[in-house]
């Protein structure tokens, strides 16, 4: 599909999203130094990685903010099998995962899931990472853009644009239009076996966005 380039002085506007993705799948920009033996914390309604977490011993993990960078100790009491839609569950591939309510969890591996109930301290401080720097209140989008993100083959989360923004590789604009610099940088996404219902397995992509530095706006993005 051919994408038109918005107008460079579209005006910009706030936004905010949730995931579009289907049940199970995520995205996640990896830390350059990535734990090791790590399993990704994941929002389900951003539908992106928000940290790891790295068993030390039974009912103990250490907790690893989105760079990578270790946090703190949590020690999680097993709950009962019965899963609460805003409970951080602990799913049989080992992930953590914070369901929001009304997310069809038993369509997942969700079905033979355990719960464990992080502290929502924890929760609260890796989502308190993710505004360090460029905050994601800061950055706009054009109309434009924004409706690519209610397409699920396209939505991608503000806050991984953002991070691409921040850590990503910047050069002008392909269309030398002054004023718009490109950013680009790798991203994993989750995905299920079209084949195979239920197994799932990481493609790695590029995710580019398009910028107008000047109010930080996003007029372009897609990954590919």
């Amino acid at each position: 599909m051919t994408i038109r380039f918005a107008g460079i002085e579209e005006p910009g506007r706030y936004y905010t999203f949730q995931s579009r993705l289907p049940p199970g799948e995520f995205f996640e920009i990896r830390p350059r130094f990535f734990p090791h033996n790590s399993k990704p914390i994941v929002d389900d309604e951003s539908g992106m990685c928000i940290g790891y977490s790295v068993l030390q011993a039974p009912g103990l993990w250490r907790i690893y903010d989105i760079d990578g960078i270790a946090v703190r100790l949590e020690e999680a009491p097993l709950e009962t099998p019965l899963i609460d839609p805003t409970d951080l569950a602990l799913l049989a591939f080992g992930a953590f995962r914070l369901f929001r309510a009304g997310r069809a969890l038993l369509e997942t591996s969700a079905k033979t899931a355990i719960t464990v109930k992080l502290s929502q301290a924890t929760v609260s401080f890796l989502r308190s990472r993710l505004k360090v720097g460029l905050s994601v209140r800061n950055l706009k989008m054009t109309e434009s853009a924004a409706k690519h993100m209610y397409n699920p083959g396209r939505y991608v989360p503000l806050q991984l644009q953002e991070k691409a923004i921040r850590y990503g590789r910047r050069m002008s604009d392909p269309k030398k239009r002054p004023g718009l610099f490109r950013y680009e940088t790798e991203m994993y996404r989750l995905v299920e076996n079209k084949q195979a219902k239920g197994i799932y397995h990481y493609k790695k992509y590029t995710l580019e966005v398009l910028v107008r530095e000047k109010d930080w706006t996003i007029t372009h993005f897609q990954y590919f």
